[in-house]
């Protein structure tokens, strides 16, 4: 904590005026950057560990704030709503927050990128025919497909776009939640499904009750829709991604599946790592699950 008081916050206008929030840690003008996409609900805060491991490593670290989510604009009058309008917003975004971490770390000798479950296919999506200056892209459980929760996947497709087709006919100002989705609700450590870590989890929502306007609820059809299109897009074998990719895929995660990883894998001649047993938040779990991708983080300024 006392650590974080020391990271930079700043904020920026998208190409169509959301405000966005991201921070930055800059070790050095010349340290080696990673630059990190994070997952649907996450905010920047809940990577303090993260960063203050890489700065303890000589490696500066920069984070965006989604739009609709961390401290950066929402896009419907109920700030727990996940929402967006087109998944490629977020793509867009990503493209003025790169160039923002340009501006700040014009020296950096070296660069990496790092995208977790929902980042990772803004990340694959972002890197796609862009050369982007990174050595190497990391994905963390990349949401390359989802789980349907026993539903067979075509079924769950037409449900979610039947429902995102209603709700912009019926009431296009009011975006609507997904079937059983509201508010945030902190789920009991022993219910989750994110990671075995009990500390880490206790340490991620006393976070989230300390600054409430963090807090993001479930998703909307219309994110579910974008998103399962952003995912067939990931994992079609239609990207160009010019420098070298690193999976990491965890062995026991519930959130999304291994099938999409797999096909981005084989596409794209990616490597990939499998963490058996481990959960879908790799950067918040116990540290035998943690290690190997922290590992090859902390291994990039050797």
């Amino acid at each position: 904590m006392p650590f974080w008081q020391q990271v930079n916050n700043r904020w920026l206008k998208s190409f169509d005026g959301i405000k966005l929030h991201w921070c930055f840690y800059k070790v050095s003008e010349h340290a080696p950057l990673v630059v990190i996409s994070p997952g649907r609900i996450e905010a920047a805060l809940k990577y303090q560990e993260v960063i203050w491991e890489l700065a303890q490593a000589g490696i500066s670290c920069a984070v965006l704030d989604h739009r609709g989510q961390g401290e950066s604009e929402r896009m419907t009058t109920n700030p727990h709503q996940g929402h967006v309008e087109k998944f490629s917003d977020f793509i867009g975004d990503f493209e003025v927050f790169n160039e923002a971490v340009s501006d700040v770390f014009p020296l950096a000798s070296r660069r990496w990128l790092l995208g977790h479950s929902m980042g990772g296919t803004i990340a694959a999506l972002y890197m796609h025919n862009r050369d982007g200056g990174y050595e190497e892209m990391l994905l963390s459980s990349p949401m390359f497909s989802i789980n349907t929760a026993g539903i067979p996947v075509s079924v769950a497709k037409s449900i979610i776009s039947a429902g995102a087709w209603l709700n912009k006919h019926l009431m296009p100002n009011r975006p609507w939640y997904f079937l059983g989705m509201k508010g945030y609700q902190p789920v009991e450590f022993n219910k989750n499904e994110l990671t075995h870590s009990k500390n880490r989890y206790r340490v991620f929502r006393e976070l989230y009750q300390l600054q409430p306007e963090v807090q993001l609820g479930g998703p909307t059809f219309n994110w579910l829709h974008e998103a399962l299109i952003a995912c067939d897009k990931a994992s079609s074998g239609s990207l160009s991604i010019a420098c070298p990719v690193t999976l990491f895929q965890a062995g026991s995660d519930s959130v999304v599946t291994a099938e999409g990883q797999d096909r981005f894998v084989m596409y794209n001649e990616a490597t990939k790592v499998v963490i058996e047993g481990a959960r879908h938040e790799l950067l918040m779990e116990s540290d035998r699950y943690r290690q190997p991708l922290m590992s090859k983080l902390l291994s990039i300024n050797e």
